[in-house]
């Protein structure tokens, strides 16, 4: 037991030091990219909301300050409330999002079958070239993650059958899951095929009028070319929009999901030392991401800075590593003690291991495993497929592939073999009719698959 409290301990005070430096670091980075104007200065809709949020962030860290441990409830509460707005307002961003991919896509082969020039296309040429490219990998994660690459651009002439049938047998690698990650894996197939439920606050009434618009234009009668562009550049404009309001969700939580962790832990844990020296740091970036809100034109105090930044060199690092050892012993000690985890000091320091995960947007409420059980498995595989068939009907055939293209994404790789990919391909472009089509399925994916090898050709010439 003693060895057990001993390991919270350190790993109290693990997340205590590695909060505070990620504070620091992140804080710094989204003030200076406010200050740049890099999410822009509006002050209403999606863009005003998220400053909003930011001002409450910097407020409590003033609070803290201020105040420090006399704070502590009423941060917890803030944090919490601004943590779940986040949450909240990054899900609603990701079922438009979801939309435009869609019409991405869809537009995207209208505009090649508009202006395809007539050159010959060579299907087994293709094929043979793709194929290549395909398995011209180092291991097989990074084949099957090209092999999903080229299921979601080739073109989709699957039977509607043949695509249930192939989102039903996902679901059955659920089969001795969790129930929650089986649900997971729902969420990821009804939101790859934008049917989820479209928010309607008022924030959001520029991006519907879009989507609806677009809905009525995408049809299978024909297109012209000026129009085609006109709703290139709509979703594009869009996309960009909703992508940088993703950006600024995603530094501002980080630093929440920080200063929450360092609110959380009891005075106890605190490291001094960090502490000493990330706070000062901490409050001048505060003051002058306050001033920029605010409008004041007032310098960064970088006094406090360099110390800060010079004692987190090489540190963050380590901590990390010792997260991880410690962060083990505390699972091994949850498994065998139950009680633990029900405990003030369980609690504690479990929603604190939440906060310092990777996951910026997880659930912080208590979850109680629950396993799938047949029933349960067919059911939710039921429910999904019946969604799928509600949402292509009445649809355009091309809306519909565009969808299939991306929930086949999704999957886990479904072909058995070296030939079976080789068959898909081949059918794939032999069954298109449409030479536009193929041509920029397969300049997409060449795309796609030169992008996903840069990585590998830097680190080796590193």
């Amino acid at each position: 037991m003693k060895s057990d409290n001993n390991a919270i301990k350190k790993l109290s005070k693990a997340y205590d030091s590695l909060a505070w430096m990620n504070l620091t670091a992140h804080l710094y980075d989204l003030t200076e990219a406010v200050r740049d104007g890099r999410y822009g200065m509006e002050f209403t809709g999606l863009q005003g909301e998220t400053n909003t949020l930011y001002g409450r962030l910097l407020e409590a860290i003033r609070s803290y300050s201020d105040r420090g441990e006399g704070a502590r409830e009423s941060i917890l509460s803030e944090m919490s409330a601004i943590r779940e707005k986040i949450v909240r307002r990054s899900e609603q961003i990701q079922v438009f999002s979801d939309s435009l991919t869609i019409y991405e896509y869809l537009l995207n082969r209208v505009e090649y079958s508009l202006s395809d020039n007539g050159e010959p296309f060579d299907d087994e040429e293709e094929a043979r070239d793709l194929l290549r490219k395909i398995f011209d990998a180092k291991d097989a994660a990074e084949v099957n993650l090209r092999i999903q690459m080229m299921v979601s651009q080739l073109p989709v002439r699957i039977t509607k059958s043949r695509f249930f049938d192939l989102v039903k047998e996902a679901f059955s690698i659920y089969g001795n899951s969790d129930v929650d990650a089986l649900e997971g894996f729902r969420y990821r197939i009804v939101s790859a095929a934008a049917m989820q439920d479209r928010p309607t606050d008022k924030i959001f009434e520029e991006y519907s009028r879009l989507i609806d618009m677009l809905e009525k234009k995408t049809v299978d009668a024909e297109m012209d070319m000026d129009t085609c562009l006109s709703l290139q550049d709509a979703v594009k404009d869009c996309g960009e929009d909703l992508g940088e309001c993703t950006e600024y969700l995603m530094a501002l939580q980080e630093c929440v999901n920080a200063f929450y962790t360092i609110a959380l832990l009891d005075q106890d844990s605190a490291d001094e030392q960090t502490r000493g020296l990330m706070l000062p740091a901490v409050g001048s970036i505060t003051e002058f991401g306050l001033n920029i809100l605010g409008g004041r034109q007032v310098p960064l105090s970088e006094g406090e800075l360099a110390p800060a930044f010079a004692f987190m060199e090489g540190r963050m690092e380590q901590l990390s590593e010792q997260v991880l050892k410690e962060e083990a012993k505390i699972d091994a000690y949850c498994e065998h003690d139950a009680a633990f985890a029900q405990s003030e000091e369980g609690t504690q320091i479990l929603l604190a291991k939440k906060l310092m995960s990777t996951s910026l947007f997880a659930r912080l409420s208590e979850q109680k495993i629950v396993m799938v059980t047949p029933e349960k498995l067919e059911s939710v595989a039921a429910e999904t497929i019946e969604t799928l068939a509600a949402g292509l009907e009445g649809r355009s055939r091309g809306y519909n592939r565009s969808v299939m293209a991306s929930v086949l994404k999704e999957l886990p790789v479904f072909f058995n073999s070296h030939t079976e990919v080789m068959n898909y391909v081949l059918q794939s472009l032999h069954n298109c009719s449409n030479v536009g089509e193929k041509r920029v399925a397969a300049e997409m994916l060449r795309s796609l698959l030169s992008a996903d090898s840069e990585p590998d050709t830097e680190a080796a010439e590193s």
